[in-house]
């Protein structure tokens, strides 16, 4: 089995990000390079990573031990407001998982082409009014990356991963958009084989 260090420290260095309003009170202990939350700071950092009922019921908890403290009231309803928030990264992502791109078919297609493809495709399969938009952040020397394909009946989210992969991009989704990104480069030290 493979780990990417790199990868940890970004999971890491995103989860801090959402923490920064809070670094103040984040408590930390150097030596063992562990960081110690308070309640409010989980429940904000759960409710900014989509995982809402989780959230919500550490929220509920602390209600319970503080009825009164308004800041736990404030979160809970920000919570609510997210939790069914049509723009929500979580809605996006779920819509790339249930929009079924009947067939997709290339031959050395370029790969703005084909994200343009996915985006028509995935509005006429889910029959919304607009379509899901696409940012384009990698350099634009990436758009014309060759990608050749068949695939039949597959969830536009593996698609996207295939499509990015291929061409050596990313995708993320971000409350309002799929931002395709440059995939950073791996460096051989960055790959630990565990036993």
């Amino acid at each position: 089995m493979i780990r990417n260090d790199s990868a940890i420290w970004c999971i890491s260095l995103l989860g801090l990000t959402c923490l920064l309003p809070f670094a103040p009170a984040v408590a930390a202990d150097m030596e063992t390079n562990t960081y110690q939350l308070t309640d409010q700071q989980t429940v904000l950092l759960l409710q900014r990573t989509g995982r809402y009922d989780e959230a919500e019921a550490r929220c509920k908890q602390m209600l319970q031990l503080y009825p009164d403290n308004l800041e736990y009231k404030r979160l809970l309803a920000g919570i609510e407001v997210a939790k069914h928030d049509p723009h929500s990264s979580m809605a996006l992502r779920e819509s790339l998982e249930t929009i079924i791109i009947p067939e997709v078919n290339f031959r050395g297609a370029g790969v703005a082409g084909v994200i343009d493809f996915l985006q028509a495709e995935s509005q006429k399969v889910s029959g919304a009014d607009t379509p899901i938009n696409f940012v384009w952040q990698a350099p634009e020397n990436f758009k014309a990356a060759k990608i050749t394909m068949n695939l039949r009946s597959v969830p536009l989210a593996d698609v996207l991963k295939y499509v990015t992969e291929s061409a050596g991009l990313r995708y993320r989704v971000d409350p309002h958009a799929v931002v395709i990104y440059q995939a950073p480069p791996e460096s051989s030290s960055s790959n630990v084989k565990s036993p």
